[in-house]
């Protein structure tokens, strides 16, 4: 998305996108469907929802930072306990809504109900659209009013499946690429082998890599990546 996309967002909190996380970097793997319908915008409810470091987050940064109509992005797992959930308040004036982590605030009874009534004004004004992300489906959700679960239930819902290996190597690839590093299948195969399989952590080593690399005026090598990261 060039610069003048990047203005009609409305992000609140000093909230910020990170750069790279858009559909450019996104490795798809599994996940074909989760992706066409956070790019297509074709449904009013889409809810995605997959363990933690499947890529649920770069879904909704990507579908941000594509989005041609004004969107709010809240990361309502870093707000709970930072802001009121009166913050959910008029966001139905939005074209698009992406809420990311909504398991985290709706055991909450406060949220819940925010929630809850959010999501009935974007349904009566049948104009917005409304991504979210949790860590489980609807229907294993520990929500404060069920009936929250219910609405929920009424959207597509979709898993967000984790990467194979190879995929994740792509992915390092491709996010080293985005940061201007050269990154070596080998070494990448390396990190996704010895560094777990949560791609949200291999990319955090990946950005303490940049930094090295940076300062030390290395290549990311097997053995630098040894040293840099003490494995």
């Amino acid at each position: 998305m060039g610069d003048d996309a990047m203005t009609l967002q409305q992000l609140p909190l000093n909230v910020q996108l990170p750069a790279n996380e858009t559909f450019a970097t996104l490795v798809t793997g599994p996940n074909d469907e989760a992706v066409n319908l956070a790019r297509t915008g074709s449904q009013p409810l889409v809810y995605l929802w997959g363990r933690r470091g499947v890529g649920k987050s770069h879904l909704l940064h990507a579908t941000c930072a594509a989005a041609q109509q004004q969107v709010m992005y809240l990361p309502l797992a870093e707000l709970r306990d930072t802001v009121s959930a009166q913050v959910l308040r008029g966001l139905e004036l939005y074209p698009w809504l992406c809420l990311d982590d909504i398991d985290a605030v709706v055991d909450d009874e406060t949220w819940c109900f925010e929630l809850f009534a959010l999501l009935n004004r974007v349904r009566d004004a049948q104009a917005g659209r409304v991504l979210v992300t949790a860590s489980c489906s609807p229907a294993q959700l520990t929500a404060a009013y069920p009936d929250v679960q219910s609405r929920l239930s009424w959207g597509v819902v979709v898993q967000v499946h984790a990467l194979d290996d190879a995929d994740k190597v792509r992915a390092l690839q491709v996010r080293a690429r985005a940061m201007g590093l050269e990154l070596r299948s080998d070494t990448a195969l390396f990190m996704v082998q010895r560094l777990g399989r949560d791609l949200v952590s291999l990319i955090d080593c990946l950005q303490r890599l940049d930094k090295a690399s940076i300062a030390a005026q290395r290549k990311l090598t097997i053995p630098f990546v040894k040293a840099v990261l003490a494995i």
